[in-house]
C-alpha cells in the first residue's frame, strides 16, 4: 500500500513535458550570475525553448536552482526567448521577459554578480534550449 501511494505522488507530479512539477518544497535558491567580462554583454548568448513533448499545455520549468530538487518559479512555453547567462552542468541560468522588454543584460557589466534586473531569472534544463546567438 505504501509503495502505491509513493508511486501515485511521483506520477501525479509529472507534467506533459515530462519534467517534474512538484518537488520537496525548498526556500533554497541559487542566483543566476551575470557580467564579469568588461568587453562582453552581461549575458553572452540567447536561446529559445524547443523540444517540449505534448500539446499546448507543455512547458519548461524555470527553477530556483540547477536541479530537480529546486522549486518551480515559472513555466516557459515553446518559443520563449531567453538570455543565457550562467551554467552548471546540464542546467542553464537564464533571464526571461514574457513581454519582450529589455532585461538589462545586453551591455557589459564589469563585475560578476547575481541578476537583479526587472525580468525573471532562474534555471532550466539545457536539453530544451536551442542557442540562437553567442
Amino acid at each position: 500500500m505504501r509503495r502505491s501511494i509513493v508511486m501515485g505522488i511521483v506520477l501525479g507530479a509529472l507534467g506533459t513535458s515530462g519534467q517534474v512539477l512538484a518537488d520537496v518544497p525548498s526556500m533554497e535558491s541559487v542566483p543566476v550570475m551575470v557580467g564579469g567580462e568588461p568587453d562582453l554583454d552581461a549575458c553572452a548568448s540567447t536561446g529559445i525553448v524547443v523540444g517540449l513533448r505534448g500539446g499546448p499545455g507543455s512547458f519548461l520549468a524555470l527553477r530556483r536552482g540547477p536541479g530537480l530538487r529546486f522549486a518551480i518559479t515559472d513555466r516557459l512555453r515553446a518559443g520563449a526567448r531567453l538570455w543565457l547567462c550562467d551554467s552548471r552542468g546540464a542546467w542553464l541560468g537564464v533571464v526571461h521577459a514574457a513581454d519582450g522588454r529589455d532585461c538589462g543584460v545586453s551591455s557589459p557589466q564589469r563585475a560578476r554578480q547575481p541578476y537583479r534586473g526587472p525580468c525573471t531569472s532562474g534555471w532550466v534544463s539545457d536539453r530544451f534550449v536551442r542557442r540562437e546567438a553567442g
